[in-house]
This record gives C-alpha cells, sequence and structure tokens, in this order.
C-alpha cells in the first residue's frame, strides 16, 4: 500500500491529522509514510513554535503567581 499523501513510498504508518483520538477508533485514518508523517509533524511544530513570543508578551501584563 502507498502512502496516502505521497504516493511515493510504502505506507507504513497510521495517520489520524487534526481528526483525534475518536477518527482513529472509528477507523478514519489513512496509512502514510514515514517521511510525510515527519513533514507534517514539523510544519506544525515550527507554527506552534510562533506563538511562544506572543504567549510571553500577555504574560507580560496579567498578574500571574
Amino acid at each position: 500500500m502507498l502512502c496516502a499523501n505521497c504516493n511515493k513510498h510504502k505506507g507504513t504508518e497510521t495517520w489520524v491529522g487534526s481528526g483525534g483520538i475518536m477518527d482513529w477508533v472509528h477507523g478514519n485514518y489513512s496509512m502514510w509514510c514515514r517521511c510525510c508523517i515527519l513533514k507534517a509533524q514539523l510544519k506544525h511544530a515550527k507554527e506552534r513554535a510562533k506563538e511562544i513570543l506572543k504567549l510571553e508578551n500577555k504574560l507580560k501584563y496579567i498578574k500571574c503567581t
């Protein structure tokens, strides 16, 4: 079975994406290759990392203990 994302490599990993555990439980997932999974995870991590500075700046203006 080929990767459902790139159709180039063997799909060896179960990929749910944003569907979460409920999609996985109900069989709503795709088989992706490791390359596509790592690329998707890296993209997500970089997008989330951009929020760090914004969150730190918000903390400066409120009183937290």
